[in-house]
This record gives C-alpha cells, structure tokens and sequence, in this order.
C-alpha cells in the first residue's frame, strides 16, 4: 500500500474540511444554542407549573426569551469567529513572508482581538528582524567565501612561485635564502588565517568550551602582548602596558589572552609605523575595564556595531589592503560575552580608537 498517497488523501481532505470554515466553532455554537435552549425551556416550564399563568402569555414570553437567547449566542458565535478571522490572515500573511502586516481594525478596542493582534504584529517584527538577519548572513557568506578564496590563492601562488624559483640553479646561496624566507612567511599566513576559521568554527559550533578560573590579570595582559609583539617590533611600534593595582579575577587565561591578541593585532595591522600603543586597566568597583588605544587610522563612528559582527570587514580601501577574514572582533565579543563580559569600540582624543573591554570582578563559572 502506498503510504505515501494515503497521506496525501489525509491531509487534502482535512485541508478540504478547514475550508468549509472553523467547524469546531460552529459546533461549539450548536452546543451552546442546545445548552442555553433547554435551560431556558426548563426555566419556563418550572414557571408555568409553579404559577399556572395564561397559556398564550407564558408561549410567548417563552418563544421571545428563546429568540432573545439565539440572538445573543448568536453574536457571541459571530465576535469569536472575527477574532480567529484576525488571527488567520495574520498567520496567512506570516505563511507567505509578510511579516509586516498589520490589520488595522484588530486594533480597535482592548478586548482579546486587540491584544491577539498587538501579540501578533509584535512576532511579525521578530520574524521580520530573524528574516533579514539570515538575509545578510546569507551575504556576508558569500562574501567570506570569496574573501577566503582570494586569501588562500595568494599566499599559496606566492608559496609555488618561490619553490618554483627555487629549482634554478643559476640561483646563489643568498637568493636562495630570501626565497625561502619569503616561503616561510607565506605559510606562516596561511597557517594564521586557518587556524582563525578553525577557532570560528569551533566557537560557533559550541566547541570552545571556556574554563574560568582565578588568576593575575597582568599575566593574561602580557600573554596577550607577547602574541603581537614580534609583529609590532616589525613595524617600530611600541606597546605600553601600564601599571595598574595587582587584581586577580575568574577568568579563561588562554581565551581572554586570545581575545586581547586580536585587539592588539588589529591595531598594529592599521596602525602607521613609528607609532604607539596603550594599554591601560580601570579597575571599578563590579567591573574592571581593559583599554587598548592606538594612533591608528580610526573607525567611522557608523561601524562602530557593525566591526564586532561576524565576517565585516571596514568598507575603507586602507583597510581592504590589509589581511583579514572579517572574525577577529568577531572572536573577542563572543569570548568576553561567554565570561560576562563586553567590548565596545570609542574614538580616541588622537585620532585613533580606543577598544574597551570589560570582565565583572565576580563571574560565576
């Protein structure tokens, strides 16, 4: 027997059934016409006995009393079936993806319709946002893919042509060398852009599980640095830490390290050669605050929520020269928010940025 077309058989005839109208309402009618009819009839009847009034009288008080009680069951049936009316062309809309529907007359009054719909109008907006959230995540996507694609392309190109060079062997000991050098920088790049999707995609599928614990924040501090300082060494700039009250929080030293990193390495990146960057720590009485300024090329004020996103990247061309897959904020936000924390971006009085961390001094792990 084919399952398949008896479903089919099923669900057409029931579909074909709520068609014909709100069935178990019209029943619910009927019940309550029978119910309130034969109460109405006993209560006349009980009358007639106890009183023995005039036949004709007592027939048609009887007979009006049931047409009054028809009527206002009636109106009552008529005042429900428009409110589940309401509710189905809001689910009908949502069905066909307008999420921003809204009936104008659901809103009169303050009985159950008119919350119904303020309810309603409220899931179409959640809808709408979720919508055009998948939308742009559905963009970024793509935009990553390329991003990465042009990425590894270029690291891995330079990789075959220094190997290629390599195999001359008109070529010295010298270029040799600095053939190889400029191999080994090139994988050195391809393995750091890996290793962070890697992190991405372990922290989004719930992989990375952080482990807070007691600890020095300074010794975090300077991990951190450590991890950038050979990059800004390159660049002549210098990374200031400044000293601040021995504080010990609950903390995941290796993630809140990494986290740092990234903010680190982000400033150097745009940050000019020659330049400086500060470290400062404010320790507040819930909350302590990390501080990471630079002397770079700053942030437009209208990116500022928009650079902790997953896969944004800035729309200026200084930035775009720059490697990058658009994740390294990305990071820090999820990793500061998993320990009850936060980041934020503000302008810096030089021109530069001034990223803002924060850790509560009490997290309960």
């Amino acid at each position: 027997m084919d399952t398949r077309h008896t479903d089919e058989q099923y669900i057409s005839s029931h579909l074909r059934a709520r068609e014909r109208g709100y069935i178990w309402l019209e029943r619910e009618l009927k019940r309550m016409l029978l119910v309130s009819t034969a109460v109405v009839t006993v209560f006349f009847a009980v009358l007639f006995f106890a009183l023995k009034p005039d036949l004709a009288a007592w027939a048609v008080s009887l007979f009006s009393a049931l047409a009054l009680d028809a009527a206002w069951v009636y109106v009552n049936y008529r005042r429900e079936y428009r409110n589940y009316q309401a509710i189905y062309r809001y689910l009908e809309e949502f069905e066909t993806g307008n999420y921003a529907y809204r009936g104008r007359e659901d809103f009169a009054g303050t009985g159950i319709r008119a919350q119904l719909a303020e309810q309603l109008a409220r899931m179409g907006e959640a809808f709408g946002g979720l919508k055009e959230k998948l939308v742009e995540e559905k963009e970024n996507t793509k935009g990553l893919v390329t991003d990465i694609s042009h990425q590894l392309k270029t690291p891995v190109a330079a990789v075959e042509l220094s190997y290629e060079l390599l195999q001359d062997a008109s070529l010295d000991e010298k270029e040799r060398k600095e053939f190889l050098k400029r191999g080994r920088g090139e994988l050195r790049r391809l393995s750091q852009l890996v290793e962070t999707l890697s992190n991405l995609s372990r922290l989004e599928a719930d992989m990375i599980r952080l482990a807070p614990k007691e600890a020095d924040l300074k010794e975090t501090l300077i991990r951190a640095v450590n991890g950038v300082y050979m990059k800004a060494e390159k660049k002549e700039i210098e990374i200031e830490l400044m000293d601040f009250d021995a504080v010990r929080l609950v903390h995941d030293v290796r993630w809140t390290a990494e986290a740092v990193s990234n903010v680190l390495d982000n400033a150097v990146k745009y940050s000019p050669g020659g330049t400086k960057i500060m470290i400062r720590v404010n320790i507040l009485v819930s909350y302590v605050f990390i501080e990471v300024e630079d002397e770079g090329m700053g942030i437009p004020k209208s990116e500022y929520a928009d650079i902790f996103k997953r896969f944004y990247r800035g729309r200026g061309a200084a930035i775009l020269r720059e490697e990058g897959a658009g994740v390294g904020l990305y990071l820090v936000r999820k990793i500061l928010e998993g320990q009850g924390g936060s980041v934020r971006a503000i302008k810096a009085p030089g021109g530069g940025t001034i990223m803002q961390m924060m850790l509560p001094k009490k997290y309960e792990v």
